[in-house]
Protein backbone atom coordinates (compact mmCIF):
# COMPACT_ATOMS: atom_id res chain seq x y z
CA UNK A 1 0.00 0.00 0.00
CA UNK A 2 1.15 3.51 -0.77
CA UNK A 3 0.04 6.90 0.52
CA UNK A 4 0.55 10.01 -1.56
CA UNK A 5 -0.74 13.55 -1.61
CA UNK A 6 -3.95 13.58 -3.63
CA UNK A 7 -4.63 15.82 -6.63
CA UNK A 8 -7.79 17.08 -8.30
CA UNK A 9 -7.67 14.00 -10.54
CA UNK A 10 -8.30 11.92 -7.39
CA UNK A 11 -11.53 13.72 -6.43
CA UNK A 12 -13.87 11.09 -7.98
CA UNK A 13 -12.14 8.35 -5.94
CA UNK A 14 -12.32 10.49 -2.79
CA UNK A 15 -16.03 11.10 -3.33
CA UNK A 16 -16.63 7.36 -3.86
CA UNK A 17 -14.80 6.55 -0.60
CA UNK A 18 -16.77 9.07 1.47
CA UNK A 19 -19.97 7.62 0.04
CA UNK A 20 -19.08 4.01 0.90
CA UNK A 21 -21.84 1.89 2.43
CA UNK A 22 -22.14 2.38 6.18
CA UNK A 23 -20.55 5.86 6.22
CA UNK A 24 -23.76 7.85 5.94
CA UNK A 25 -23.98 9.98 9.05
CA UNK A 26 -20.35 9.26 10.01
CA UNK A 27 -18.32 10.82 7.20
CA UNK A 28 -19.17 14.08 5.52
CA UNK A 29 -19.91 14.18 1.81
CA UNK A 30 -18.79 17.04 -0.37
CA UNK A 31 -19.31 17.86 -4.02
CA UNK A 32 -16.41 17.81 -6.49
CA UNK A 33 -16.41 21.61 -6.41
CA UNK A 34 -16.12 21.70 -2.61
CA UNK A 35 -13.21 19.24 -2.68
CA UNK A 36 -11.46 21.16 -5.46
CA UNK A 37 -11.82 24.42 -3.53
CA UNK A 38 -10.44 22.80 -0.36
CA UNK A 39 -7.53 21.22 -2.24
CA UNK A 40 -6.67 24.64 -3.62
CA UNK A 41 -6.06 26.06 -0.16
CA UNK A 42 -2.41 26.15 0.97
CA UNK A 43 -3.60 25.20 4.48
CA UNK A 44 -5.15 21.87 3.38
CA UNK A 45 -3.73 18.52 2.28
CA UNK A 46 -5.47 15.43 1.01
CA UNK A 47 -3.84 12.01 1.29
CA UNK A 48 -4.84 9.03 -0.84
CA UNK A 49 -3.95 5.43 0.01
CA UNK A 50 -3.76 2.93 -2.84
CA UNK A 51 -3.46 -0.84 -2.87
CA UNK A 52 -2.19 -2.19 -6.20
CA UNK A 53 -3.10 1.17 -7.72
CA UNK A 54 -6.69 1.14 -6.46
CA UNK A 55 -7.84 3.86 -4.01
CA UNK A 56 -8.64 2.29 -0.63
CA UNK A 57 -8.66 5.31 1.69
CA UNK A 58 -8.26 9.05 2.00
CA UNK A 59 -7.69 11.66 4.66
CA UNK A 60 -8.16 15.43 4.65
CA UNK A 61 -6.11 17.70 6.92
CA UNK A 62 -6.87 21.40 7.41
CA UNK A 63 -5.26 24.31 9.21
CA UNK A 64 -1.64 23.85 8.13
CA UNK A 65 0.60 26.87 8.38
CA UNK A 66 -1.26 28.69 11.13
CA UNK A 67 0.84 30.47 13.70
CA UNK A 68 -0.01 27.94 16.40
CA UNK A 69 1.53 24.90 14.62
CA UNK A 70 -1.64 22.84 14.73
CA UNK A 71 -3.66 20.90 12.20
CA UNK A 72 -7.15 19.44 12.13
CA UNK A 73 -7.97 16.02 10.70
CA UNK A 74 -11.27 16.88 9.01
CA UNK A 75 -12.05 13.56 7.37
CA UNK A 76 -10.74 10.03 6.96
CA UNK A 77 -12.47 7.15 5.21
CA UNK A 78 -11.43 3.72 3.99
CA UNK A 79 -13.09 1.25 1.65
CA UNK A 80 -12.91 -1.67 4.08
CA UNK A 81 -13.16 -0.62 7.75
CA UNK A 82 -11.90 -3.04 10.35
CA UNK A 83 -9.05 -4.45 8.26
CA UNK A 84 -6.23 -2.14 9.42
CA UNK A 85 -6.29 0.14 6.38
CA UNK A 86 -7.38 3.14 8.44
CA UNK A 87 -4.60 2.54 10.96
CA UNK A 88 -2.00 2.43 8.17
CA UNK A 89 -3.42 5.56 6.59
CA UNK A 90 -3.52 7.43 9.90
CA UNK A 91 0.07 6.45 10.66
CA UNK A 92 1.21 7.65 7.22
CA UNK A 93 -0.60 10.98 7.64
CA UNK A 94 0.92 11.54 11.10
CA UNK A 95 4.37 10.59 9.83
CA UNK A 96 4.07 13.16 7.04
CA UNK A 97 2.74 15.87 9.35
CA UNK A 98 5.42 15.36 11.98
CA UNK A 99 8.35 15.00 9.57
CA UNK A 100 7.41 17.41 6.76
CA UNK A 101 5.81 20.28 8.70
CA UNK A 102 6.22 22.19 11.94
CA UNK A 103 2.87 20.90 13.26
CA UNK A 104 2.93 20.33 17.01
CA UNK A 105 -0.69 19.27 17.49
CA UNK A 106 -3.17 17.32 15.39
CA UNK A 107 -6.77 17.28 16.55
CA UNK A 108 -10.03 15.83 15.33
CA UNK A 109 -13.61 15.46 16.40
CA UNK A 110 -15.54 12.20 16.21
CA UNK A 111 -19.17 11.41 16.95
CA UNK A 112 -19.58 9.97 20.44
CA UNK A 113 -21.51 7.01 19.02
CA UNK A 114 -18.73 6.11 16.55
CA UNK A 115 -16.84 3.80 18.90
CA UNK A 116 -14.94 2.02 16.11
CA UNK A 117 -13.41 5.29 14.92
CA UNK A 118 -12.66 6.45 18.47
CA UNK A 119 -10.81 3.18 19.20
CA UNK A 120 -8.86 3.55 15.96
CA UNK A 121 -7.78 7.07 16.86
CA UNK A 122 -6.77 5.96 20.36
CA UNK A 123 -4.73 3.15 18.80
CA UNK A 124 -2.86 5.80 16.79
CA UNK A 125 -2.11 7.75 20.00
CA UNK A 126 -4.91 10.31 20.08
CA UNK A 127 -6.30 11.19 23.50
CA UNK A 128 -9.80 12.36 24.35
CA UNK A 129 -9.73 15.96 25.54
CA UNK A 130 -13.41 16.42 26.10
CA UNK A 131 -16.96 16.13 24.88
CA UNK A 132 -18.33 18.76 22.50
CA UNK A 133 -22.03 18.94 23.36
CA UNK A 134 -24.51 19.53 20.51
CA UNK A 135 -21.51 20.21 18.28
CA UNK A 136 -22.83 18.95 14.94
CA UNK A 137 -26.19 19.89 13.46
CA UNK A 138 -27.73 17.12 11.37
CA UNK A 139 -29.75 17.70 8.21
CA UNK A 140 -32.96 17.01 10.17
CA UNK A 141 -32.17 19.79 12.67
CA UNK A 142 -31.12 17.51 15.54
CA UNK A 143 -27.73 17.82 17.19
CA UNK A 144 -25.01 15.30 18.00
CA UNK A 145 -22.20 15.32 20.54
CA UNK A 146 -18.61 14.71 19.51
CA UNK A 147 -15.36 13.81 21.23
CA UNK A 148 -12.45 16.23 20.79
CA UNK A 149 -9.25 14.21 20.45
CA UNK A 150 -5.62 15.17 19.80
CA UNK A 151 -2.08 13.90 19.53
CA UNK A 152 0.95 16.08 20.21
CA UNK A 153 4.30 15.87 18.44
CA UNK A 154 6.08 14.85 21.67
CA UNK A 155 3.59 12.02 22.29
CA UNK A 156 3.91 10.81 18.68
CA UNK A 157 7.73 10.93 18.93
CA UNK A 158 7.68 8.91 22.17
CA UNK A 159 5.52 6.25 20.51
CA UNK A 160 7.99 6.06 17.64
CA UNK A 161 11.15 6.42 19.77
CA UNK A 162 12.36 9.54 17.99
Amino acid sequence: MTVDLATEADIPAIMALERSPGFNGLVGRWSAEEHAAEMGKPSSRYFLMRDAGQPVGFAMVQGLGDGHCKAHLRRIAVATPGEGVGTRLMNAVLLWLYTETDVNRVDLDVYVDNERAKRSYEKAGFQVEGRLRDFHRNDDGTYRDMWLMSILRKDWALRHRL
